[in-house]
């Protein structure tokens, strides 16, 4: 009895206590979100509060679901590979395609009634927009184009053919016991490879292989009649340039097959301190060109100093070496932008990374957006308690939002990024130190190839292509761009000033253009559509929609990228381009 007793009294002593460490725990979370405090008191009441309430919700909902939601992906594709072979896939594939060809050819019997798209809900896609536009669309179902069908590592050229709706981190996990990762292996392991196929991606070995639709051997897409088409480099040329940035506009991606390079499981790395964003434009320029190093990337933590990040494959290091081994990625470590800012200190250093660890190093942090959304997030009893579900996901943060607080953080948040020659960037972050004053920064080096008119969206100006046609590809001109981004809340929102960022977006966007740069297709845009069109070279793509009959079947870029209606004022801009006679409807 009096055992029992005692258990009992045990029982409840340890329920008290977790109920007290949950309470305790639950108010430091609200304690945190107090910062939003600082908000300017233009902001709509829902988004203060939501603000307020953010660090508590992410903790307590966001993480563990997207844990959750982890789990069972992971246990179903477990699964799978015991059960389907990758022959099962590839034998497959025709039946999981087959519906998209019927629903393609039943919309052209039916006369084309409105514009097609995919029925992927526009908050599980990797971008900034909440509403997806597609309210008057023929939506045709594809996120079951999941599987990755084989690869091919006896070729010369070894290759993976995979479905567009396998996600980096499947392909990651698929590829490394063999020995191989993609050529260009996107960091965010949640993104889709037709996401990146289709839109955008780029990794810190660019500078070398170029933006990731460079690695990209075929394509297969269901056309605007229906027909399934198998599309390469030479069966046609017009057409497979036209792909990349074209988000759909072309057709559905049904599969690809994609370039994959050898590894080695440890990578070398060296940093270096540099003083002024001169130092670093100087010292980018130079690395980049001379493809000096296979990993290149640059943090810059103030407007002045920045951690240039230079990484070469190695054996697994022995001796005294195997001390500076350091597998940035397990949950309770430093996150690895944390990590990297130590060195600014130290005046630079070196370490190996297990590549597994360094392919993905900043998906635990989101980069470092998880600091505004978990202020104490990299603290050690965070990483400890918490730390092992991992970081929200970004799809269900767009989740929980709605249209007031969508409006609102568009005005309080920067999601940026200019790619601009690699000779603008010190100018580059001096703007952005003026436009938007959030630090870190992210810089990526990436090597952009002159085709002429076959170069698509991407028509690089050939007074930016600086590089030796002899050291590139085929021959063809080529220049080193750097894509600068940023990502949090802005200098003037911290300190509760309200933030101009119409006019700091759509001033980045002018330099961007004029400097003959890109914007990244995923953030939002505060530009016209005739102003989009200046930017990106839409005369390959305009032929190509053409002859395939697409122009009333798929939407142009344009229109699945511009904000959702009501997020920016344009009403000035576009009458100006109405009385000039300029105006393009979107």
């Amino acid at each position: 009895m009096s055992m029992a007793m005692g258990d009992g009294s045990l029982t409840a002593i340890a329920f008290r206590a977790i109920t007290l460490l949950f309470w305790v725990v639950f108010a430091i979370a609200i304690a945190a979100g107090s910062s939003a405090g600082n908000l300017s008191k233009e902001f709509p009441w829902q988004f203060r509060m939501a603000a307020r309430m953010r660090t508590p919700i992410l903790m307590f909902i966001v993480v563990p679901l997207s844990f959750a939601r982890w789990v069972d992906l992971t246990i179903r594709l477990k699964l799978r590979s015991v059960f389907k072979r990758a022959e099962d896939a590839e034998a497959t594939h025709m039946e999981r395609v087959n519906p998209i060809i019927a629903q393609v050819r039943l919309w052209n019997e039916q006369g084309r009634p409105r514009p097609l798209r995919t029925k992927r809900a526009n908050w599980k896609a990797m971008s900034t927009k909440l509403s997806s536009n597609k309210d008057d669309c023929n939506l045709i179902a594809t996120s079951h184009l999941n599987f990755i069908i084989g690869s091919d590592l006896t070729s010369e050229v070894k290759t993976i053919t995979v479905e567009p709706a396998a996600t980096m981190g499947e392909i990651t996990e698929y590829l490394l016991p063999l020995g191989y990762a993609l050529e260009i292996n996107v960091e965010m392991e949640s993104i889709t490879i037709g996401g990146v196929a289709l839109g955008f991606g780029m990794e810190v070995n660019s500078h070398k292989s170029g933006f990731f639709q460079e690695t990209v051997e075929e394509y297969e897409l269901v056309n605007a009649t229906g027909e399934l088409m198998t599309v390469t480099a030479e069966s046609d040329p017009e057409l497979f340039y036209a792909l990349p940035w074209s988000c759909g506009a072309l057709g559905f991606l049904t599969k690809l097959k994609v370039r994959v390079a050898p590894i080695k499981k440890y990578v070398h790395m060296t940093y270096e301190i540099t003083n002024s964003p001169a130092e670093l434009c100087q010292r980018m320029t130079e690395l980049s060109e001379s493809a000096a190093c296979h990993f290149l990337e640059a943090t810059i933590f103030t407007k002045d100093q920045a951690v240039l990040q230079m990484g070469n494959f190695v054996d697994k290091p022995t001796g005294s070496e195997a001390s500076k081994i350091n597998g940035i990625n397990y949950w309770f470590k430093p996150f690895y932008y944390k990590w990297l800012e130590t060195f600014l200190t130290k005046g630079g250093g070196d370490e190996y990374i297990p590549y597994k660890h360094y392919c993905h190093r900043f998906t635990r942090s989101i980069f470092w957006e998880i600091e505004d959304m978990i202020p104490f997030a990299n603290h050690p009893i965070y990483r400890t308690l918490w730390g092992w579900m991992g970081a929200p996901e970004v799809s269900l943060l767009k989740l929980f939002q709605g249209p007031v607080i969508r409006k609102a953080s568009v005005y309080a948040h920067v999601v940026q990024e200019s790619i601009m020659p690699v000779r603008d960037l010190g100018e580059c972050i001096e703007n952005f130190d003026e436009w938007y004053g959030v630090y870190p920064l992210l810089v990526f080096p990436l090597r952009v190839y002159n085709r002429g008119e076959n170069s698509g969206f991407l028509t690089p100006h050939s007074r930016n292509c600086h590089g030796d046609p002899a050291k590139g590809k085929d021959g063809l001109p080529w220049g080193i761009w750097c894509d600068l981004g940023a990502y949090g809340a802005p200098r003037d929102v911290k300190e509760g000033k309200v933030w101009d960022a119409k006019g700091s977006v759509r001033a980045m966007e002018h330099w961007t253009r004029d400097k003959g740069g890109w914007q990244a297709c995923y953030t939002d845009m505060f530009c016209t559509h005739r102003e989009f069109r200046q930017m990106f070279n839409h005369d390959l793509m305009d032929k190509v929609r053409n002859r395939l009959g697409a122009t009333d079947a798929f939407p142009v870029p344009f229109t699945k990228m511009k904000p959702e209606k009501g997020i920016v004022d344009l009403e000035n801009e576009e009458a100006a381009e109405k009385k000039a006679g300029t105006f393009i409807v979107s």
